[in-house]
């Protein structure tokens, strides 16, 4: 099917793995149970669309507009979404191991049970989100921004969160100790204090 056939279109228990879309322009299309997997979608622009049950592993969707999508029980493992954007996405029950999503913007997105694992998220921008039981695992979120995220059972385990932007908005999220020291110059720019080096060169009491 060409990308103009699939707008309005709703496609269930289909193979599409390797589909090439670069470019397209995709409104309102319903997948259901949809494999895509090695799909190339990258600088195209998706609208109202909703994927339920997709398989997007090792879909490369870099530089990707989205507008009001959803993916649901959707897999994202391997795939790569650099600089792609999300505005007001869906995403529940998301899977996403070793995906390269630098420069990524979830801006105003929802996310419900999603798992990241292993990621590559350096900058990338959750301003204004909302996240239940998010699991960020072993993922670079270097200067990543959070302002105004509303985060709810978000949890950082083996995380780098150097750098990132409005720490203040993780409020209620629980960090590993080495997640907690890697923010803790960006949280203390935030809140006015100076740190300095220890003279003793001793351990912080845990």
């Amino acid at each position: 099917m060409t990308p103009e056939e699939l707008c309005g279109a709703t496609l269930s228990h289909t193979d599409l793995d390797g589909a090439v879309w670069i470019g397209a322009e995709i409104d309102e299309l319903d997948l259901d149970s949809v494999t895509l997997r090695r799909a190339r979608a990258g600088g195209g622009t998706w609208e109202r669309c909703q994927f339920t049950g997709v398989d997007l592993a090792g879909a490369d969707l870099a530089g990707l507009t989205t507008r009001d999508c959803g993916l649901v029980r959707t897999s994202l493992n391997d795939a790569r979404l650099t600089g792609s954007s999300w505005l007001r996405s869906r995403w529940r029950e998301v899977t996403a191991e070793g995906i390269q999503a630098d420069l990524l913007s979830a801006h105003s997105a929802t996310w419900t049970d999603v798992t990241l694992t292993g990621g590559r998220l350096r900058q990338a921008d959750f301003s204004d989100a909302t996240m239940l039981r998010v699991r960020f695992v072993e993922c670079d979120l270097t200067e990543a921004r959070f302002a105004g995220l509303r985060a709810d059972r978000v949890s950082f385990t083996g995380c780098d969160l150097a750098g990132a932007t409005g720490v203040d908005s993780l409020r209620g999220a629980t960090l590993a100790w080495s997640d907690a020291t890697s923010v803790l110059p960006s949280l203390a720019q935030h809140l006015g204090i100076r740190l300095t080096e220890d003279p003793s060169g001793s351990s912080p009491r845990r």
